[in-house]
């Protein structure tokens, strides 16, 4: 019997462990740069992390130019701004600092200088005749993934929408994952982030584009963050801090792959909230986990055994449920929608906009409209 094919693609270098950002020097001259511009937020600069990286580029004799005016959900006329700095700077490498959005606007800024032209010339699928300058992603957050992924989401400001980019040649050409770079991040975006994280994980074990590969990937960093999350986001604990930024990457390898479930679904139409993915899609995971039980016990077995429990495929995905709603309590997070924020009125909004989702066909256990009523009805407390 002929099965279809899948595939597993990553092409990033990956570079890990604390004190890891001393090699950017080195991933700059591997990656055949010789100007670096450092694509990055007032946040980190103010924090002083812009400075401690850029002082291992001074150390070492490495040209850099600097652009910290990345906003949050950046877009066209920031990427705009950073290829005009690009270019008259002459730079020929983009180091990407922070979080989704300095790694997505940096991402855009080499794109669109490789190619000429706006950056919603780019929108969908490879768009662009060229590849783009090389990128070097340095996550401050552990979270978004974004460092291991050739998606690139920017805000087309014109439409009010937050528009994608997919092209294998986007991925980073190196991500440096030190947790180092994560000692001054507040404990309510580390969370918000990790959230996000253990969602990308979960999301993919109950797509229907999980594969052997995806699954390993999605149970080793799920399992990882239920046990890292506190200490990483609340305490000083850098060994914490860096084990929940690895298994943040992995989470989006997996997902990479696998492409995201039911949780993504549900959240992404709460932006029209002013929620944060992070937060929307970190309260519906457990009711979208608690929806896929019954068809997917037997894939979620497995994280409750890297967390050492025992027992049958259910039984286990109970337990990982339990473990789960433990976790939200123990670090303070929200564990439910306000039903001031989100009415009667909003529900209908968001179940239609729910399933014109690209990935709402790709959940294990098809929601139906009346499943996702049923679901944001639960989130706000109703049986």
């Amino acid at each position: 019997m002929t099965q279809a094919s899948k595939m597993f693609f990553m092409p990033t270098r990956i570079v890990h462990g604390l004190g890891s950002i001393a090699s950017l020097p080195e991933q700059v001259a591997r990656a055949g740069g010789s100007k670096v511009f450092v694509c990055t937020d007032q946040g980190l600069t103010v924090a002083g992390v812009t400075a401690s990286v850029t002082a291992v580029l001074e150390q070492a004799g490495v040209a850099h130019v600097l652009f910290d005016e990345v906003e949050e959900d950046p877009g066209v006329a920031t990427v705009a701004a950073g290829v005009e700095r690009f270019a008259a700077a002459g730079c020929d490498v983009v180091v990407a600092l922070g979080g989704g959005s300095p790694m997505c606007a940096g991402k855009g800024v080499a794109l669109v200088a490789a190619n000429g032209g706006v950056l919603t010339d780019y929108e969908g699928f490879n768009k662009a005749a060229k590849a783009p300058y090389p990128v070097i992603a340095v996550p401050t957050t552990a979270g978004s993934g974004t460092e291991v992924s050739k998606v690139t989401i920017l805000t087309d400001e014109a439409r009010g929408f937050k528009m994608s980019i997919l092209d294998e040649r986007t991925y980073p050409t190196v991500a440096i994952l030190d947790g180092g770079l994560m000692a001054s991040l507040p404990a309510w975006p580390a969370l918000v982030a990790g959230m996000d994280a253990l969602a990308h994980a979960l999301d993919a074990i109950w797509s229907v584009g999980a594969t052997d590969f995806s699954d390993g990937l999605a149970a080793t960093s799920a399992a990882t963050i239920v046990e890292a999350l506190p200490s990483a986001a609340l305490t000083g604990d850098l060994g914490a801090k860096q084990r929940m930024l690895e298994a943040s990457s992995i989470a989006n390898m997996a997902t990479g792959t696998a492409l995201p479930g039911l949780a993504h679904v549900l959240s992404q139409p709460l932006g029209r909230l002013h929620m944060s993915h992070g937060l929307a899609t970190g309260i519906m995971l457990p009711y979208a986990m608690e929806f896929n039980l019954p068809v997917a016990a037997h894939k979620l077995a497995p994280v409750a055994r890297l967390l050492g429990e025992e027992g049958p495929d259910r039984e286990l995905a109970d337990r990982l449920l339990e473990r789960l709603a433990l976790l939200m309590v123990e670090v303070d997070f929200p564990t439910g929608l306000d039903p001031a924020v989100v009415t009667d009125e909003e529900i209908p909004v968001l179940v239609e906009q729910c399933t014109k989702v690209v990935n709402y066909r790709l959940n294990l256990r098809q929601a139906s409209p009346a499943d996702l009523t049923r679901l944001y009805r639960r989130a706000r407390g109703e049986e």
